[in-house]
């Protein structure tokens, strides 16, 4: 073996410590980590000098990003940008450090406002869900719930109404008949009442989505004095969605309850739908972040069915149908651009 090819060995064994030790970092930042897999980690960390300087650049990459990531934040700039752009040419270490420079700014930039809130919401919850993560639940009148990934869900079942409230995310209701005991879906600036049938409600930042599968549900809007309007409601029937947010409540549209709630089987589902609801979507069901590095893309159309548990084909149509390139850095972070 010539200089070179010793010089190209070594440089390939400190890229896979690289990326080993990134993908450590990343997995060690998810919520749902587990303590085997802390012990894994210190396993890795213990193998040799090798491994703690590969971890080491990866702290000190983050510290030397937590700066520009708080002025990225307050500026509302793209500061990813200008890192997020490497020469073709470049060593697969660099590249790598540009990758995860470009993600890190991305992702700490937003921390402050979604990791926040996410540890609030889950601790006054009674169930949570992370991303990736789907939960079925038995409610206390016999109810049943399923909650999607990156959700949560408190229940206060006192005297005549049976409430929960939907704090984060997506869950699918099959509701007992009782008619003396409404069952009230809280979801922020909307909510759904019913006797028994089955929907589901999805709560996203200032707008709330009610999709029916059986029955009949009424949806409110939240007024300006904290109160829902029950005497102005919006009737939902199967086949049907209704919006309420911002601007009130939206008139019901036909909706295929297959595609809606097609998460509970395992599958995820794209019909005309912009990219970066694509991609807000795959970070709910996936554990890791999905990041998109080109602003220009977001509002490129997709469609597709897909396995919830299969990333890769989702990543491969993207680069055939809409000329999006996908780079995995780990199996916990991957980059669209």
């Amino acid at each position: 073996m010539n200089g070179t090819d010793e010089h190209r060995t070594g440089q390939d064994d400190d890229d896979t410590l690289f990326s080993e030790a990134s993908a450590w970092f990343f997995r060690l930042q998810a919520e749902d980590h587990t303590a085997t897999e802390r012990a894994a980690f210190a396993a890795w960390l213990a193998r040799g000098p090798a491994q703690a300087r590969a971890w080491a650049e990866v702290r000190d990459l983050l510290g030397a990003l937590e700066a520009p990531a708080r002025a990225a934040h307050h500026a509302a700039t793209p500061a990813a940008s200008r890192t997020a752009k490497r020469p073709q040419t470049a060593p697969v270490r660099r590249i790598l450090r540009g990758f995860a420079t470009a993600a890190l700014v991305l992702l700490l930039a937003g921390g402050a406002l979604w990791r926040g809130p996410t540890l609030y919401q889950n601790a006054i919850a009674d169930h949570a869900t992370a991303a990736g993560q789907r939960l079925t639940l038995r409610l206390p009148d016999g109810s049943t719930a399923d909650l999607n990934g990156d959700s949560a869900l408190a229940v206060d079942f006192r005297g005549e109404e049976r409430r929960v409230r939907l704090l984060r995310g997506e869950a699918w209701f099959q509701v007992t008949h009782d008619p003396a005991h409404p069952f009230v879906v809280d979801a922020g600036v909307g909510a759904a009442r019913v006797l028994g049938t089955q929907f589901s409600v999805r709560r996203d930042a200032d707008r709330v989505t009610v999709t029916v599968g059986e029955g009949l549900v009424e949806v409110a809007a939240l007024e300006s004095g904290g109160a829902f309007q029950w005497e102005d409601t919006v009737r939902v029937h199967p086949g049907e969605s209704v919006e309420t947010g911002p601007r009130g409540l939206s008139a019901p549209q036909p909706t295929d309850p297959g595609i809606a709630f097609a998460w509970r089987h395992g599958q995820i589902v794209f019909r005309q739908q912009s990219l970066a609801s694509v991609i807000d979507a795959l970070n709910r069901q996936w554990p890791g972040r999905v990041v998109l590095l080109n602003d220009e893309a977001a509002e490129r159309v997709v469609s597709g069915v897909f396995s919830l548990d299969r990333p890769d084909p989702v990543f491969d149509a993207l680069e055939r149908g809409i000329g999006v390139r996908a780079t995995r850095i780990t199996p916990y972070l991957t980059l669209l651009r």
